[in-house]
């Protein structure tokens, strides 16, 4: 009995000892394990910081796009231990998701089209070359339809996606992806996808989580590199757009000019940076001298460029000419043919005589000449018939366009101006109109033409109520003084 009792005894301490040995071992696996999945944990956490701060100073060093797609696809691939990535964003002029990065070893995302499949039989290079430029529209296939959606997915295994088609090429088979829409606030950007062969690599569930935050973190970049390449084209656009302005006041005149007999005054107040206005001076041969005011239809940089064509053109072709009507001929002749046909130019052109005694004025569809008498105290019109430049080519607007002539006696002043004048309108839609610059003329006119530009503007401010004109402004005053 006493040995019986020994034997299981032994037996007990035997199997305790088994026991406690594999808990040992299950412990020691565990402990292992454990550290494993910590030291796992720590790799992923340092790849998904170093991604970050690359991103950040790629944002910071305002890199080149193609610099930061590379590295968005390279960061998402490294993070998440993938073969290969790929990135495409949305071209908003032709709604097509387009790749603007794509890894040599990135899964075909797209359905390869036959004749690319039959060239592959002699050029294996022609698959990544395709893969590389082809776009995707919004409607198409596996990228079309996660970006149509905004969900990011994992997909098991792209050689049973129907998005992709029947025809499959074999880097597509027996390959999982994780694809995800890029988007930053209402602002949709594309998709980023990595990809790997199912045999070295298999997307978990904290795989998916951490592709979810990359593709944030990416999106997030991609808005904040765009806003900054956005800022920097529009300072750019802005200086370039200064630059020209600058230019274009050099070509107005820079002081009133000394005519003897009267006193002349102009002045150019462009609604934007670069006006569609223009106005000049021209001492013509056998001492007579020309004044000209146009204004162009449109605004900005084309506007512009062709009040700089006319400035030109008037002043090659004024010396030459025998009167106002055939310089605006020989102008429109030069511009009609390249203009564009939604543009022309109306103009206003006047001639003083060496002697002063006779004015002659012709009108390209400009604003009628407003003539004030000092003896009467009454603004006339001066309006000979003519067609704005540009219009047509030239037998029309030479049929059409005319001269007038008249005096001026001392004390007359004589006032060309652009429509944006009489059409500023006010904050509740009135135009300022021709009955108020008449008005503005007689008032100011017994004072010379600088009071007259002057109060014609101070009028103008007060009218628009502190608001910027619409259009250009500009204004030539002559007041006849002997």
């Amino acid at each position: 009995m006493t040995t019986v009792l020994l034997v299981l005894i032994v037996l007990l301490l035997s199997a305790g000892l088994v026991m406690l040995a594999k808990i040992a071992r299950q412990q020691k696996h565990s402990i292992a394990e454990l550290r494993a999945q910590e030291e796992a944990i720590v790799a992923e956490e340092r790849r998904m910081f170093h991604y970050l701060h690359d991103l950040g100073e790629a944002i910071w060093r305002d890199d080149q796009q193609a610099s930061m797609y590379r590295l968005i696809v390279e960061g998402a691939i490294r993070v998440t231990q993938s073969t290969g990535g790929a990135l495409y964003l949305i071209d908003e002029a032709t709604q097509h998701l387009v790749p603007r990065h794509y890894s040599d070893f990135c899964a075909p995302l797209i359905i390869v089209p036959e004749r690319v499949q039959q060239q592959m039989k002699d050029n294996s290079a022609t698959l990544l070359s395709t893969l590389r430029m082809q776009a995707v529209t919004l409607d198409q296939g596996l990228l079309g339809s996660i970006y149509t959606q905004q969900k990011t997915e994992l997909v098991p295994d792209l050689g049973t996606d129907a998005r992709l088609g029947a025809n499959l090429v074999p880097t597509q088979q027996n390959v999982i992806a994780m694809i995800g829409p890029l988007s930053f606030g209402t602002r949709r950007l594309g998709v980023l996808a990595v990809t790997s062969p199912k045999e070295g690599r298999n997307y978990n569930a904290n795989d998916f989580e951490v592709f979810n935050s990359l593709i944030e973190q990416s999106a997030f970049a991609l808005a904040n590199a765009m806003s900054h390449q956005e800022a920097a084209k529009n300072r750019m656009d802005q200086q370039e757009l200064l630059n020209a302005s600058q230019i274009q006041q050099v070509l107005l005149p820079d002081r009133d000019p000394e005519v003897p007999g009267f006193i002349v005054a102009g002045k150019n107040i462009p609604a934007r940076t670069l006006s569609g206005d223009y106005f000049d001076f021209l001492k013509l041969p056998g001492g007579k001298f020309g004044a000209v005011i146009a204004d162009v239809s449109g605004k900005g940089l084309g506007a512009a460029m062709i009040t700089v064509m006319c400035r030109t053109l008037m002043r090659a072709k004024a010396a030459a000419a025998a009167s106002p009507s055939a310089v605006l001929a020989a102008v429109n002749r030069q511009i009609a043919p390249d203009i564009r046909e939604d543009m022309f130019i109306t103009m206003s052109y006047v001639v003083v005589d060496k002697d002063g005694s006779k004015l002659t004025i012709a009108r390209a569809g400009h604003n009628a000449a407003l003539l004030w008498r000092k003896a009467t105290g009454k603004v006339e019109a001066i309006h000979p018939p003519g067609l704005g430049v540009g219009i047509d080519k030239g037998a029309v607007f030479e049929r059409v366009t005319k001269d007038e002539s008249f005096e001026m006696q001392p004390g007359d002043c004589l006032l060309l101006y652009t429509d944006g004048v009489n059409e500023a309108m006010d904050p509740k839609g009135i135009e300022f109109g021709e009955e108020r610059v008449q008005e503005q003329l007689a008032k100011h006119a017994p004072h010379g033409p600088k009071a007259v530009i002057g109060g014609i503007i101070a009028d103008l401010e007060h009218f628009l109520k502190g608001r910027r004109s619409h259009d250009d402004i500009t204004l030539i005053a002559m007041q006849k003084t002997a």
